[in-house]
């Protein structure tokens, strides 16, 4: 099975917020409201336990062996890890979501490898986890 298109088009205009508040704050940070930094963490830590979530998704079926198991466990690890960093200090949270980011594209590259994966869908993850850490890393260095 082949990525369906509608996929990658969720999927970029999904990184869209996380690029628009440094755009914002880049060019115009004196019209930021107060609130647009804890909204944007939380959008930030939102996205990042949906996608821990692929992993529940992706191991279900396998889920009586070994390898589903593993991945039943990673994707609530997952999530939980991006729930707390989302409590910590900004700077804090930032650096523990791209950490969540980091490890659900290692545990990708397992999953493609242990459980095989959509066509194209690792590729996908790889760009738009780039995508997210490069934001994340432009908000930090605000």
């Amino acid at each position: 099975m082949k990525l369906p298109r509608i996929v990658m088009l969720l999927g970029y205009a999904g990184l869209v917020p996380f690029l628009a508040v440094p755009l914002w704050l880049t060019f115009n940070a004196e019209t930021a409201p107060a609130w647009l930094d804890r909204a944007w963490i939380s959008y930030v830590a939102m996205i990042a336990a949906f996608m821990a979530g692929t992993f529940w998704g992706f191991a279900l079926p396998a889920c009586e062996g070994p390898q589903g198991v593993i991945g039943l466990i990673a994707s609530s690890v997952l999530m939980i890890a991006a729930w707390s960093a989302m409590l910590l200090p900004m700077h804090a949270a930032l650096l523990g979501l791209v950490a969540v980011f980091l490890l659900q594209l290692l545990g990708d590259f397992w999953f493609e490898r242990t459980l095989g994966s959509v066509e194209g869908y690792f590729r996908l993850r790889a760009v738009l986890t780039a995508g997210a850490c490069i934001a994340v890393g432009w908000r930090l260095l605000l």
